[in-house]
């Protein structure tokens, strides 16, 4: 059987991040994809994300900021910008929060650690945005770190890395059929009807976790959102910075945005409802059909609060996130100790998490490594179940 030192398994950003820092070392690394790399099939479905330092959660922040400098060493690899730093706007009622944290909250840690930002009443954000009638309770900040991220450039970044190191494979259009970990310390994957042997196995399965950890007879309690968004036409010159708002009632009102990009739709802006369209528990159960209830609250917000936009939605989608049932922002654990060889098996998965691509790529790859990083996980610790 053929053997790696490491064995990645999914070409998601997470993989690909994985699988590019062990580039960098001597350790011989498949990276095994079961669709296309660079595909939509899963939670990186939609090619653009917000970045943003905020948080509610002193450690995500500290995490975030910590992820700047992974990314600016990715950006020397491209000549494709990967972020666009055009800054971070949240405003609405400042007692609301959500799956994307506070407003009152993330300043509270802004000032803890000293990241900087501007304050701004609802006032100052009609004066500076393109937005109109904003409640005058509101209010928010802008911070200027923030930006948007070129999934696809990303993705193809990571993935040049990885394809022209000798010490990585990568097979695409793969599928793993089966997983032993046995009491050797062998771990032997089972694709495309070959047998291939590793001591270290990543997993970034994203969507799919579920058929993957049930070789292991354990499965994660995670609810998978499919989001609609559309694009809206611009009819006059306007400037955005990635936004998000936070309204009552919070079913229908939560809304988040980015600015003209010349790589999705120029001359056109992205908006979404920052709401379910739907909540299932496999990636196969996924429609692709946006919600005309979602599309009509976003039409609805375009019309109401900004300005020099058309407001008939345009180029509609649906894209998936992976989210814990537990209120973790992340999942990154080692498997439980009733698997064989766990503490040589990560597995990461779920979340907003594309903010913190290259940074978990190297997590991933120390723990893979060394079984250790000098990053503090602690907060993502897996509750494994059966599997169903």
């Amino acid at each position: 059987m053929k053997h790696y030192d490491v064995i990645v398994i999914g070409g998601g950003p997470m993989g690909l991040a994985t699988a590019a820092e062990l580039s960098k070392t001597d350790k011989s690394t498949l990276l095994i994809e079961q669709y296309n790399f660079i595909n939509e099939k899963g939670s990186s479905a939609g090619m653009s994300r917000q970045f943003r330092v905020q948080y509610a959660q002193k450690y995500m922040a500290e995490l975030a900021v910590e992820s700047i400098r992974y990314w600016d060493a990715l950006q020397e690899t491209t000549n494709d910008e990967l972020i666009g730093k055009v800054g971070s706007l949240w405003f609405g009622d400042p007692a609301l929060s959500s799956q994307e944290g506070g407003i009152q909250a993330a300043m509270d840690v802004m000032d803890e650690l000293c990241i900087p930002y501007t304050p701004l009443t609802a006032e100052q954000i009609e004066a500076q945005f393109p937005f109109k009638d904003i409640p005058k309770k509101y209010n928010g900040f802008f911070q200027k770190d923030g930006g948007i991220i070129d999934f696809n450039a990303t993705q193809k970044a990571l993935y040049t890395i990885c394809n022209g190191a000798k010490n990585v494979d990568l097979k695409a259009n793969t599928p793993v059929t089966n997983i032993q970990s046995l009491e050797n310390g062998n771990i032997i994957v089972t694709a495309n009807g070959e047998d291939i042997t590793t001591e270290k196995l990543v997993l970034t399965p994203g969507a799919y976790v579920n058929d993957i950890l049930r070789f292991f007879n354990l499965s994660v309690d995670i609810d998978i959102w499919e989001m609609s968004s559309a694009y809206y036409k611009k009819t006059e010159d306007i400037e955005l910075p990635t936004w998000f708002v936070f309204q009552e009632p919070q079913n229908t009102s939560l809304f988040y945005g980015f600015p003209e990009v010349d790589w999705s739709h120029p001359g056109y802006i992205r908006v979404a409802p920052d709401i379910p369209d739907r909540i299932i528990k496999d990636p196969s159960q996924r429609t692709g059909v946006p919600s005309e209830k979602s599309l009509g609250y976003n039409e609805a917000w375009v019309r109401d609060h900004m300005i020099g936009l058309d407001t008939t939605s345009q180029f509609t989608a649906t894209c998936l996130i992976t989210l814990s049932n537990n209120n973790k922002e992340l999942l990154l654990d080692t498997l439980p100790d009733s698997v064989n060889n766990n503490e040589n098996i990560i597995l990461y998965t779920g979340g907003w998490a594309a903010k913190f691509v290259p940074l978990l790529g190297k997590i991933l790859s120390d723990l893979a490594l060394t079984n250790t990083t000098e990053y503090d996980i602690s907060n993502f610790k897996i509750d494994y179940l059966p599997a169903k």
